[in-house]
Order: structure tokens, then sequence, then C-alpha cells
């Protein structure tokens, strides 16, 4: 799984689905953005790093609010993240508009 392998190990416990059809949902939207922008927005997410212009027209252009939102949920369904889930919810937000103003909506 795209998305999983962005965020953790593959000996690391990954939870149920919230909800059916959730991870396969997720899965399709990391195959929009690849690994290495996957990979770059839960750096930008969960410790401040710069994302590039080119991985923001992929999250804004091909990845979209709701799927970047749907990486969120996943991201703190980790036992090493969930404890950030407040940190999660407020810097994902912004990475992604941070992304829409550099890049702007229109493509």
């Amino acid at each position: 799984m795209i998305a999983a392998s962005m965020v953790v190990a593959e000996d690391e416990f990954i939870p149920p689905e919230p909800e059916p059809g959730f991870y396969k949902a997720l899965e399709k939207c990391g195959q929009k953005i690849g690994l290495e922008c996957g990979e770059s927005i839960v750096k930008a997410v969960l410790k401040g790093h710069d994302i590039s212009k080119k991985c923001c027209v992929q999250l804004v252009h091909k990845m979209g609010r709701s799927c970047h939102e749907d990486l969120l949920w996943y991201l703190i369904s980790q036992p090493k993240i969930g404890a950030n889930a407040t940190h999660v919810f407020t810097k994902g937000p912004q990475v992604y508009n941070s992304c829409v103003s550099k890049v702007g909506l229109e493509f």
C-alpha cells in the first residue's frame, strides 16, 4: 500500500479500516502523487519540512483536498502519531493551503 508506506514501516501495525473501502481509496490517492511527493507531504505535516512546488502541484491538482484529509485521518490512526492528532489536524490544512498559495487552484 503506497499510502501506508509513506507513514509506517512494513512491520508496524496497520489498524482496521475505519469504514469499508477506506484503504483502497487511500491507495488510489497515493497512486495519484507517487511515493516521493507522498513522503514529502507527510514530512511537511509531521516535521515541518518544506514541500517543493512540484509536490505542491501533485498535492493540489492530482491528489486534492479530500485525499489529503483522508491521509491525515490515516496518520492519526498510527499509534506513534495518534498522540499528535492536534498537530496533524492543525498542520495538515496549513500544508495544503500553503501549496494552494504556491501553485494556485487553477491548472
